[in-house]
């Protein structure tokens, strides 16, 4: 049993909880999206608590797509209702986040009261003290994983993991590589160590800082990166005809192309790939599009495809349900570093925090830019 699982089961109440507290909204804004959340408190009855399983949060990421969710211009949105209580139909905020179960009825099967667990799709409602669901096969268990891995993996784990596994076939006896930009990114860091346990090369390009050669060492020795260049080097000429060669190696062959920024970044790694390479883009943090030239799609035949983790969870669950229990077990090993050193942490004292205080928390949690932002509840 995991010290996190052990350490969590003292603190499980035979009693149920009487009070749940949920970050809410029925509406949206583009301009200042902290101004649609409230935070509601709400008592759902013995007996619907008593069929259900019943769900303690842990810690929740305030990511990108949450805040995109709020000023409503993200693709996927949950379902607003009235279920809540509340004198709007509203939905509660969050796609991820770690729970421990609280409560189980004893028919369930593969689920036991203190497993850690994270909701199976997104649009769950993760802002919450407390959840709950009617189906074991809502979640997945993340047993192992401390709570600042289990609350990414359904987002950073799984879509890494996949943007390496799920297009190239590689050769762990040549000499493959894929580029990415973004280098710094959580996504990036674990698609580099994830790479390395498979013997692929990387060549991560980060913006160009004072600190770079920190910041590149740091990469290569703690994160496994083979190696990291700047944007200034990934966009010039000379560097990739006379430079980038020796660094690559020989009979090097660099057949995926992992794009995450967008505009000058994107062309320039999308023309260091192969014959019949792949690009994949998952985000577009310059808001500059992707623009290729024609000779790389009728010369060298490149696939330039999007990724989108939240589509695919929907269109293959069990698929995604492995992901995360391979993810998982890799933290668990701690063959994948935590990346508890890299977030912000903001806590939510459940017993000792107003209401007020909470709703101060979280919105200082979208605003406050950098680290990316982690709410841990104190119980």
């Amino acid at each position: 049993m995991s010290p996190l699982k052990t350490s969590l089961k003292r603190f499980v109440s035979t009693t149920m909880p009487t009070t749940f507290k949920s970050l809410v909204y029925s509406s949206h804004d583009v301009q200042d999206c902290t101004k649609v959340l409230s935070l509601h408190n709400y008592h759902p009855s013995e007996k619907s608590l008593g069929s259900s399983i019943v769900l303690r949060a842990l810690a929740f990421p305030i990511n990108p797509s949450d805040i995109n969710q709020l000023e409503g211009v993200y693709p996927s949105k949950p379902a607003k209702t009235l279920d809540l209580g509340t004198e709007k139909p509203s939905a509660i905020a969050g796609n991820e986040g770690a729970f421990e179960v609280v409560h189980v009825q004893e028919e369930v099967q593969g689920l036991s009261i203190g497993d850690i667990v994270i909701p199976l799709q997104a649009n769950f409602g993760t802002w919450s003290t407390y959840r709950t669901c009617q189906d074991a096969s809502e979640l997945v268990k993340v047993n192992g994983c401390d709570r600042f891995a289990a609350s990414s993996i359904a987002v950073n784990g799984c879509t890494a993991y996949q943007l390496l596994n799920n297009y190239v076939d590689w050769d762990p006896n040549g000499n493959d590589w894929l580029v990415q930009n973004a280098g710094t990114s959580s996504v990036s860091k674990i698609v580099t160590q994830l790479a390395k346990m498979q013997n692929v090369k990387t060549l991560s390009v980060i913006r160009d800082r004072d600190n770079f050669e920190e910041v590149a060492k740091e990469l290569e020795t703690k994160y496994g990166a083979t190696k990291v260049i700047s944007e200034s080097q990934n966009n010039d000429k000379e560097f990739c005809q006379k430079t980038l060669p020796s660094i690559l190696g020989p009979d090097a062959h660099l057949k995926l192309a992992l794009n995450s920024v967008g505009g000058k970044s994107s062309s320039s790694i999308a023309r260091k790939l192969d014959y019949n390479a792949t690009m994949l883009t998952y985000g577009g943090m310059s808001k500059m599009p992707v623009s290729l030239p024609p000779s790389l799609y009728i010369f060298k035949g490149l696939k330039s495809l999007g990724f989108w983790v939240t589509k695919n969870s929907l269109d293959n669950p069990d698929e995604k349900r492995e992901t995360v229990q391979k993810v998982a077990q890799l933290y668990a090993e701690g063959k994948l570093i935590s990346p508890k050193d890299e977030v912000r942490q903001l806590e939510w004292d459940v017993k000792g925090m107003s209401d007020d205080e909470v709703l101060d928390l979280i919105k200082t949690g979208i605003t406050q830019k950098g680290k990316k932002n982690v709410v841990t509840l104190k119980w």
